[in-house]
């Protein structure tokens, strides 16, 4: 009890933080019984977000709590970037292209509207089953005819993202939009790389003052195998930052948890390829 007051259980928390961040891990979870009110309150305080129970977790029966912390060492949350989340689970690509837009015009604002219009400008499927995807090429052209300066990275030659359509119908709509990004892309002149980015293509962008749309799978991000887009906006020397736009209000995310986040640069490549075959993307942005 003589210990109990002195603060060092926050002491070895935000020492664990460290040691965790120094050792390139982007985040740090725990598990507390339900009932330890004082160590829950200190987690919460902590800025630790809950994700969820664990009946029967202990010897006696006890239930756990799992809580989650993204790890920033000291990385501030507010960037000379603007940060927009997303209103629409499926408009990742032109809110991360609306930050890019912010950045380089400051007297554009991003709001909701202009987030389904730049939606419907780059999306690979429009009027079918269910909102679509945004692929490389339609937010090249998208942020080009927004007044930037593109270039794109992509792995592969083909139609992206067919893998798991089924319908023939769809697939055709998907293939036949991207035919006519690309042509478009040909058109202004926006240069195309076949190949991989490398992490050093990330950095030189960010070092010659550019931002980068990076394709990226959402399962390290969110838990879920689909597409995803983020921002890559600074580079520290030992990580690429990057704006989330997806904030999980379920998971009890804020801001905090999607502004500005450092990613090591080996998590930061291992998280930027999608689907069987690896698929890397990327856009460079920047004024024109």
């Amino acid at each position: 009890p003589f210990f109990g007051r002195l603060g060092i259980g926050r002491l070895l928390l935000a020492a664990a933080e460290e040691a965790a961040f120094e050792h390139d891990r982007l985040l740090l979870r725990l598990e507390v019984r339900e009932d330890n009110d004082r160590a829950i309150r200190i987690y919460e305080q902590a800025g630790y977000r809950k994700l969820g129970r664990e009946p029967d977790y202990y010897e006696d029966g006890a239930t756990a709590l799992r809580y989650e912390k993204t790890l920033r060492g000291d990385t501030p949350t507010a960037t000379k970037v603007p940060f927009y989340q997303q209103t629409c689970e499926f408009t990742c690509g032109p809110c991360c292209l609306m930050m890019a837009m912010a950045n380089f015009d400051r007297g554009f604002v991003p709001d909701p509207v202009m987030e389904i219009r730049l939606w419907r400008e780059a999306t690979t499927v429009f009027m079918m089953s269910g909102p679509g995807g945004c692929e490389p090429f339609g937010l090249a052209v998208a942020g080009y005819e927004s007044g930037l300066a593109a270039e794109i990275f992509v792995s592969f030659y083909g139609a992206l993202f067919l893998q798991s359509v089924r319908s023939e119908d769809k697939r055709r709509v998907m293939e036949l939009a991207q035919v006519d990004f690309r042509r478009r892309a040909e058109l202004y002149g926006i240069p195309v790389n076949y190949r991989p980015f490398s992490i050093g293509d990330i950095r030189q962008a960010l070092a010659d003052g550019k931002l980068v749309l990076v394709l990226v799978s959402g399962f390290l991000m969110f838990g879920k195998k689909v597409p995803h887009w983020v921002l890559a906006i600074g580079d520290d020397g030992d990580h690429i930052l990057i704006h989330d736009p997806w904030v999980e209000d379920e998971r009890q995310e804020t801001i905090l948890d999607a502004a500005n986040i450092p990613v090591p640069y080996d998590i930061f490549m291992n998280m930027a390829q999608f689907g069987r075959d690896g698929l890397r993307a990327a856009i460079t942005l920047g004024k024109r």
